[in-house]
């Protein structure tokens, strides 16, 4: 190859991303009737994942299932950081280090799914490394009780800004009595945790 040619070729840029065979954290857990302490050592390693994120100054905005994939031999991968934010380590608010509004992040700052959006974001708040813990905090919720903490109220997108806004989320144990999902769907979800309902409010309580 000339060399004129061999710098046209490796001018070009590329990505090389691993692929990763498995399942979404939800249907890892439920597939694998993982009980509710699996679950929770599952969503350690989630944890580990973003923590490592922040300790890099990257807030990921966008923790949901989808994003969290289970290989087959259990190893957690977090994924899609498309829309994350880099963090300015001078600036702090409420303990936590804000977004730095770079050109390098600032596109794609709207994008967001509004089922695991933290309040601050649907409200065009400040985005801080507290949003990636809301996340967590409603993606360990489905985990353990099968619904999201909104309830009834994520059918509508009116309804379910309102209640991610404005609503306290009811506790874990009190979510799956029966009044935001039928008798026969907390049965599945409990048989999903290999238990039974009795068991698992017991559990999460």
């Amino acid at each position: 190859i000339h060399g004129s040619e061999f710098a046209l070729h490796v001018a070009q840029p590329y990505l090389v991303l691993e692929h990763v065979n498995g399942l979404t954290i939800d249907r890892y857990c439920d597939e694998h009737a993982l009980g509710i302490e699996e679950r929770i050592r599952l969503f350690l390693d989630v944890l580990e994942a973003v923590a490592h994120a922040h300790a890099n100054l990257i807030v990921h905005r966008d923790i949901k299932p989808a994003n969290v994939l289970v290989s087959l031999d259990g190893e957690v991968k977090l994924l899609d950081f498309g829309i994350a934010k880099l963090l300015d380590d001078d600036g702090r608010w409420g303990g936590s280090p804000v977004v730095e509004a770079s050109a390098l992040t600032r596109e794609g700052g709207a994008v967001l799914t509004p089922e695991y959006a933290a309040p601050e974001q649907l409200a065009h708040g400040q985005v801080t490394t507290a949003t990636d813990v809301y996340a967590l905090g409603v993606l360990l919720y489905i985990l353990l009780s099968g619904q999201h903490p909104v309830g009834a109220a994520v059918r509508s997108p009116v309804t379910l800004v309102r209640a991610i806004v404005e609503v306290e989320p009811r506790r874990m144990s009190d979510a799956v009595v029966g009044r935001s999902q039928t008798p026969e769907s907390l049965a599945r979800h409990a048989e999903r945790c290999g238990t039974n309902v009795n068991r698992l409010r017991r559990a999460l309580r």
